[in-house]
């Protein structure tokens, strides 16, 4: 007879989170594809909400490289045609370091041109996929330390002296796809703002509104949002749908082409949710089993020990050590007696 070996809690452990940061890896690079990034500044940024979707990918999106991570196609998609589902942002360095300062690695972080009569004004982007939206922190603030860094470091690339005014604006997008029930489905928006103490106000918002923070909180996508960016997203990132009506939702009520490569990777975020699913609930059931073995044998224990049964009766038919037995016995007002 085969003996089955079940794994202990910390392998479990090790393979869930072995899961999930393959999830995580997934879930970054379905970000990188301007179809989907489009949506995202479309719906979470001001400067980009007057414009289509299309008009952001083909004009806003284009690839100016400061540092990349991978090479990127720039074929522009035919105007007559769904949005490309292969061509991905060209991504900026994801790593910021300062002297003497710890070094932070960002999730994606590209340019994104608003359109100028004069010159297009460049934005620089941050997508963050936050899995736990309750880290012990408040998320806003790690958000506003981000957008804190990737000012300070446009010193020396983007102006030098004192050319304060050439400072581009920033933000930071945190997508929380399993927030806490009571924060799903809402989009929320932090930035600076002008407080007049006392005089007429003299300064534009151009001068001021640099750095903005988004927390998206994602929730069922079973259930139809009033927004169309916590459909897609929600859709995107669903560990509950297939992958096939992920990919028809995606190109019928988003107009997003499924290529090879953006259904592949589709295909690998459905894989690796079925997988964290499915550890869970075995993780669930194995600790369920071991929580019922022991509330059984405290009961018996508790029923031997009134029966006054020789406490190494007691040790042979629950497994609990005699010290463990002595505060069983305290917790019913007995002694333990040997």
């Amino acid at each position: 007879m085969t003996s089955i070996v079940r794994q202990t809690n910390l392998a479990h452990t090790i393979d869930l989170a072995a899961d999930r940061a393959r999830y995580d890896e997934c879930a970054k690079k379905l970000l990188t594809y301007k179809a989907v990034a489009a949506w995202i500044l479309k719906s979470c940024t001001k400067e980009f909400s007057q414009y289509s979707i299309r008009f952001i990918c083909e004009n806003c999106l284009k690839g100016d490289i400061e540092v990349s991570n991978r090479t990127v196609h720039q074929d522009q998609p035919d105007r007559t045609s769904p949005l490309n589902g292969n061509e991905r942002i060209d991504t900026l360095n994801s790593e910021a370091n300062a002297i003497k300062d710890q070094t932070v690695y960002y999730d994606i972080r590209f340019r994104a041109y608003i359109p100028a009569i004069d010159e297009p004004v460049q934005l620089i982007i941050n997508l963050e996929i936050q899995l736990n939206d309750t880290p012990g922190y408040p998320l806003v603030t790690r958000g506003f330390y981000y957008c804190a860094r990737m000012i300070s470091e446009q010193y020396g690339t983007v102006f030098t002296n004192e050319h304060y005014e050439k400072l581009q604006k920033v933000y930071s997008i945190w997508i929380c796809p399993d927030p806490a029930k009571k924060r799903r489905n809402g989009i929320f928006r932090y930035h600076t703002v002008q407080d007049t103490v006392l005089g007429k106000s003299y300064e534009s918002p151009d001068s001021y509104d640099l750095m903005e923070v988004v927390i998206v909180n994602l929730g069922d996508a079973d259930r139809e949002s009033d927004l169309e960016i916590l459909d897609l997203l929600n859709t995107l990132f669903s560990l509950s749908i297939s992958s096939e009506i992920k990919k028809n939702r995606l190109q019928k009520d988003f107009g997003i082409a499924m290529t090879e490569e953006f259904e592949s990777e589709v295909q690998d975020m459905c894989n690796l949710g079925k997988a964290l699913i499915e550890q869970g609930i075995e993780q669930g059931i194995e600790q369920g089993i071991e929580q019922g073995v022991e509330k059984k044998n405290l009961s018996l224990a508790k029923m031997m020990l009134r029966d006054k049964e020789p406490v190494d009766k007691i040790v042979k038919y629950t497994g609990f050590a005699t010290d463990k037995l002595k505060e069983i016995a305290e917790s019913i007002g007995m002694t333990l007696s040997a």
